[in-house]
């Protein structure tokens, strides 16, 4: 049992700190969960961690350097064990380049108060749905629904006094053939299990299973086809996390200009094409200051406490923004350019659902979701990955069976010079990076000579 709660030993740290300085962040984290696998649930639980992190700043000769330490706390002591290694690490790292004056941000009436609770009755309902679903003997069920609130204390020594309650939500499905050489999957994230239909993901992921009985072979190449929004947001989140100015303007990455400079005003797309982070976007709300203990090429922990605005990166398919600290905008010329964690993706032309664009599309194929992304060329932000638990073979418009599974390799960048079609941007859940962003509202899309470089035994 902790005798000292997270907004005292986010105050006692900062006293420690003196007047060096630096940020402290308290986390509170309550969850609870279902699992199940081959049609029987496996756990289910619920948890409550609750951490203190620890950037501390020390001057140094020639700056000021910047340590982290972070761990469980129970009373003063421990306070004042992480208050030592953070100092000592910042001591042993030497000065930060990015070293800047903190702004005194917000105070929030609040952030003494004690930590948000969970109730288990977001998720009743979906352990009640999957009662039935599971009673079905003629393919295997895989998944998880889980659910957090995570209540974050920020304090730093300019001032700042913020208090967070964030929701988390994220439910999954797979279905299995039982000689396992089918498999369908469905996905949906967001702030709340409230608005999961368990019997609305089974007939998708069923129907799904009945289009793969129909093998048809496709060789790889380039091919035309539609992306899911699931599968679209794997590609814009690399997109969105490669986006950093300092970078560009170092010429190091892809958004670099040859001839000097960064790509920003550079036309990507002739359709009106749009990505933008909001921490105020309705359903997906996030943090709307900067929080950061480290040093990245997007985010400072000297930037804690600054405002996040709505970031438009692009506009009307012309690359607008680069994500960036102060200090990176400051070396690159650019626009303090904080982004948070949530993306949104959409085309002004576009409208329909996903099974709408596919129909558009005529011929070709749809692909459901992709895994296993990697980078391979960070010059043209070339990625490989791999097709899962489904590609479907399009013809007059309609859905004529599944083929195998691919390799693909694909820029996000170049990509989006070759889309023809999109519907309407949807809330969903990226398939790929949902363990660390699953705040996504993405559309579908159509995509010419995607590059299907070879096949895959996945299923």
């Amino acid at each position: 049992m902790s005798q000292m709660n997270l907004p005292d030993a986010v105050e006692y740290a900062l006293s420690l700190l003196g007047k060096d300085g630096g940020v402290v962040v308290g986390g509170n984290s309550a969850s609870n969960n279902l699992r199940w696998a081959n049609s029987a649930l496996t756990t289910n639980g619920d948890a409550v961690d609750q951490t203190l992190a620890i950037s501390a700043f020390v001057k140094l000769a020639g700056g000021v350097g910047t340590g982290m330490a972070s761990g469980q706390v129970r009373n003063k002591n421990d306070v004042e064990n992480l208050v030592a290694a953070s100092r000592s690490a910042a001591n042993s790292a030497g000065p930060a380049v990015d070293s800047m004056e903190l702004v005194a941000g917000p105070l929030h009436d609040d952030f003494s108060d004690k930590p948000a609770e969970l109730s288990v009755a977001d998720i009743t309902h979906v352990s009640n749905g999957l009662g039935e679903v599971l009673r079905q003997r003629s393919q295997e069920f895989f998944g998880f629904a889980e659910q957090s609130r995570d209540t974050t204390y920020v304090g730093t020594s300019a001032g700042t006094r913020m208090r967070y309650v964030e929701n988390t939500s994220r439910f999954e499905l797979c279905a299995k053939s039982l000689d396992r050489t089918r498999s369908a999957w469905s996905g949906q994230g967001g702030t709340s299990l409230r608005n999961v239909s368990v019997k609305v993901h089974s007939d998708e992921v069923l129907t799904k299973l009945e289009h793969q009985k129909n093998i048809i072979n496709v060789d790889p190449g380039r091919h035309r086809v539609t992306l899911s929004p699931s599968a679209a947001a794997d590609l814009m989140i690399y997109f969105l996390w490669s986006a950093a100015a300092r970078e560009a303007a170092e010429g190091r990455n892809a958004f670099a200009n040859p001839k000097g400079g960064t790509r920003i005003g550079e036309k990507l797309s002739d359709r009106r094409i749009s990505l933008a982070t909001d921490p105020r976007l309705a359903g997906m709300e996030t943090l709307d200051h900067v929080v950061n203990l480290g040093s990245s090429a997007l985010s400072s922990a000297f930037d804690t406490g600054m405002e996040i605005p709505r970031i438009q990166v692009i506009t009307d398919g012309t690359l607008t923004a680069l994500g960036s600290s102060r200090h990176a905008a400051k070396s690159a010329k650019l626009p303090f350019t904080p982004l948070t964690d949530n993306i949104e993706f959409k085309d002004q032309d576009g409208h329909g659902s996903l099974s709408e664009l596919a129909s558009r599309m005529n011929d070709g194929l749809l692909i459901t979701c992709l895994w296993y992304i990697r980078e391979v060329d960070p010059q043209n932000l070339l990625l490989t990955g791999l097709t899962r638990d489904g590609v479907y073979v399009v013809r007059d418009g309609q859905i004529a069976g599944a083929a195998n599974n691919f390799r693909f390799n694909e820029s996000p960048i170049e990509m989006l010079s070759r889309v023809t079609d999109a519907g309407d941007a949807i809330a969903c859940l990226p398939r790929e990076w949902a363990d660390w962003f699953s705040r996504a509202k993405v559309a579908p899309l159509t995509i010419a000579d995607f590059n299907l470089s070879s096949r895959s035994d996945a299923v």
